[in-house]
């Protein structure tokens, strides 16, 4: 390996450190109780829309890729949320399909058991999560049967 290519290498490796350095959790409802965690997610969509049902319980973390310094930072949201029986219509009544055809499964890199499967999410109903979570990027999938919503959201 000629000098050249040793200082290319070296230069890429310190700049992908660098960019990392402050990557990580932003947001996580592991540590909180029950009320906790709805007020949070209340506060997330409240500035942007209305809640349109009570909630009886959320879950969600977001992770950040990236320091913003070189490069803008990517935020990964994920998030259920449980409703009343009969509520969860309330939630997609008026929302369109995913924006810029976002229909992948995703899932946290941290497993998280209030997540859904693959398999469950291969027979939801997708939607824009624009209206409640202000992002363009992802999908709001509809549980009728067991009365919640999950959430995907991302930057790019």
């Amino acid at each position: 390996m000629n000098a050249v290519t040793k200082f290319v290498i070296a230069v890429m490796v310190l700049s992908l450190s660098f960019c990392r350095s402050s990557e990580g959790i932003v947001l996580d409802s592991s540590g909180e109780n029950l009320q906790e965690r709805i007020s949070t997610m209340k506060k997330i969509i409240g500035p942007i829309s209305s809640v349109p049902s009570k909630i009886l319980d959320a879950h969600y973390i977001e992770t950040k890729i990236g320091n913003g310094r070189i490069g803008p930072s990517d935020y990964y949201f994920y998030a259920s949320i449980k409703v009343s029986k009969g509520e969860v219509k309330k939630w997609s009544q008026n929302l369109k399909e995913p924006y810029n055809g976002v229909t992948q499964f995703s899932s946290p890199e941290i497993s998280k058991n209030w997540w859904l499967t693959k398999k469950k999410f291969t027979n939801l109903k997708l939607y824009e999560t624009k209206t409640y979570f202000g992002r363009y990027n992802g999908w709001l999938a509809v549980d009728d049967e067991n009365d919640e919503i999950f959430v995907h959201t991302y930057t790019q």
